[in-house]
């Protein structure tokens, strides 16, 4: 228990990402197929992120120069972030602080 404890700990402090509190996750960790649950899950996922959805789109759109063709806000683990598609790029941005977590071009 003490070693898990551990592993969680340094995960959190040697990200360089802001990452979500675990108190926060434990209600997103729903596996229920019912759309008014997936509704209320992406409310949650909107009212925990700080960057808003047009922020993303823009911040993607500048990085790739192209229009962005599709947007979504997702989460894994304790990352919550945009995931934004363009024709010949994919690029994850951070939903509570800005930072470009992840870019395929």
């Amino acid at each position: 228990m003490k070693a898990l404890l551990y592993t969680i700990v340094f995960s959190v402090m040697g990200s360089a990402n802001t990452q979500l509190m675990v108190d926060s996750t434990i209600q997103l960790r729903t596996y229920n197929h019912k759309l008014s649950l997936k509704l209320k899950k992406q409310r949650q996922l909107r009212q925990l992120a700080k960057i808003t959805k047009e922020e993303a789109r823009k911040m993607a759109a500048t990085y790739c120069k192209e229009d962005v063709i599709s947007h979504r806000l997702t989460h894994k683990g304790q990352l919550l972030f945009y995931r934004s598609y363009t024709e010949n790029c994919e690029i994850e941005i951070n939903a509570l602080d800005g930072a470009i977590i992840s870019k395929i071009l």
